[in-house]
C-alpha cells in the first residue's frame, strides 16, 4: 500500500513492490534476482549477466546511472527513451542532482542507498508536470556492476520508471 502522505511528497520509498503493479515490473525485478543468484548472493549482478539482450523487454524504460567515486556522484550514462518522451528532456551526460533540483525529487539519495545496500529499491514518485498536471510513477532501482579496462569494478544502478497510480492508500 502507498501511504496517503506519499501523494504530497515527491519521493516515497516503499518496502517492496506494490501488489497491484504491472507484470512487466515484476518480470524486471525477477530478472534482476535471477541474475543475482547467478552472480552469488554476496555481490551485485554483473552487466555481463544483466546485458542488453536479457533486458531488451525494458530497453525503453531503463536508465543507466554510473557511480563516480572521486566525486561521490553519478553520471546519467543512458536516459530511458520513455522518460525523455514523458519529460521532453534528456539528462544523458548530466548528474542526477540536476534532476533532483529541477523536479524536487530525491533520486541521488535513492541511487546511493541502492548502491550501498546492494539490493533493489522501489519508490513512489509524484512529480508536478506542465499545467499543474501530476505524474505518478513507480521507480525501480537495481544495482549492477561492470569492469573497466584494468579489471576494477564500476558500479551502476539501472533505473526504470513506470506509470503507476496506486489502487490502495492508508
Amino acid at each position: 500500500m502507498i501511504p496517503s502522505r506519499a501523494l504530497e511528497s515527491a519521493d516515497t520509498e516503499l518496502d517492496g513492490l506494490p501488489e497491484d503493479v504491472d507484470v512487466r515490473v515484476i518480470a524486471l525485478v525477477d530478472t534482476w534476482y535471477d541474475a543475482w543468484t547467478q552472480t552469488g548472493v554476496n555481490s551485485v549482478p554483473s552487466r555481463a549477466i544483466l546485458n542488453a539482450e536479457r533486458l531488451i523487454r525494458w530497453r525503453d524504460e531503463i536508465s543507466v546511472y554510473e557511480y563516480l567515486p572521486v566525486r561521490n556522484d553519478f553520471l546519467v550514462r543512458i536516459d530511458a527513451p520513455s522518460i525523455v518522451a514523458a519529460t521532453g528532456e534528456n539528462f544523458q551526460g548530466s548528474t542526477p542532482r540536476e534532476i533532483d533540483l529541477k523536479y524536487g525529487t530525491c533520486l541521488m539519495a535513492a541511487l546511493l542507498k541502492t548502491m550501498y545496500e546492494k539490493r533493489p529499491t522501489f519508490h513512489y514518485v509524484n512529480v508536478a508536470g506542465n499545467h499543474a498536471k501530476h505524474r505518478h510513477w513507480l521507480r525501480v532501482l537495481l544495482p549492477a556492476q561492470t569492469m573497466d579496462q584494468f579489471g576494477d569494478p564500476i558500479y551502476q544502478v539501472l533505473g526504470a520508471r513506470f506509470p503507476y497510480e496506486p489502487m490502495h492508500y492508508i
